[in-house]
C-alpha cells in the first residue's frame, strides 16, 4: 500500500469510529432505538465496510486522493462542529417520536438544517471517490434516501410542535443539506 491509500484508509476508519461512538453515546434515545434507525445503522456499517474494503484493494491516484481527502476532512469537521454546537442540548436519535422542545440555529445550523446527515453523506461520497468504485454510489443513494426520510420526519415533528412558526422561518432561510447561499446569486 502506498501512503495516500493508507492515509485515506486510516482517515475513513477513524471518522467512522467517531460516527459509531456518537451513535451509541451522544444522541438521546427518549424511547429506545426506533427500528428505522436500526436499519439505517446496519446499512451505514455495510456501506462503510464496502468503502473500506474497496479503499484497501484500490491504488489511490492523485485525481481520486485529493477530492476524497477534502470530502473526508470536510465530513469530520462538520460532524465535530455539529457535536460541539449541540453538546449542551443533545439531539434525539433519528426517527425518535419525541416532540422537539428547542431549536438549534447556531454553528453549522446557521447554514444547514441537518449537518449531521450532511457529514455522513460527505463521508460516503468521499469514501466512494477514494475507493474508485462507482457501484458504491448505489449504497450512497440508499443512505441519502434514508437520511432524507429521517430529515423529513424531523421537520414534520417541528411543523406540528409549538416551535412551528420559528422552525418555518428557520427552514426558509437555511438549506436542508446544503447552504442556500450556494444557490443564490
Amino acid at each position: 500500500m502506498r501512503l495516500p491509500q493508507e492515509l485515506l484508509l486510516i482517515l475513513a476508519s477513524v471518522i467512522f469510529l467517531a460516527f459509531t461512538i456518537g451513535y451509541f453515546a451522544y444522541f438521546r434515545r427518549p424511547e429506545g432505538t426506533p427500528w428505522p434507525m436500526r436499519v439505517l445503522a446496519i446499512l451505514s456499517g455495510a456501506t462503510t465496510g464496502g468503502v473500506i474494503a474497496e479503499i484497501s484493494g484500490t491504488r489511490a491516484t492523485w485525481d481520486s486522493f485529493v477530492p476524497a481527502l477534502v470530502l473526508l476532512l470536510a465530513s469530520a469537521a462538520l460532524y465535530g462542529w455539529a457535536v460541539m454546537t449541540t453538546r449542551r442540548q443533545r439531539l434525539s436519535l433519528a426517527f425518535s417520536g419525541d416532540e422537539p422542545d428547542f431549536l438549534v440555529a447556531e454553528g453549522p445550523y446557521r447554514l444547514i438544517r441537518h449537518p449531521f446527515y450532511t457529514a455522513y453523506l460527505l463521508y460516503w461520497i468521499g469514501g466512494t471517490i477514494a475507493a474508485r468504485q462507482p457501484l458504491l454510489l448505489i449504497a450512497v443513494a440508499v443512505m441519502a434516501a434514508g437520511f432524507t426520510w429521517a430529515a423529513l420526519r424531523e421537520e414534520a415533528k417541528f411543523a406540528s410542535s409549538r416551535l412551528a412558526p420559528a422552525y418555518d422561518a428557520y427552514r426558509r432561510r437555511t438549506g436542508m443539506f446544503l447552504p442556500w447561499r450556494i444557490f443564490r446569486t
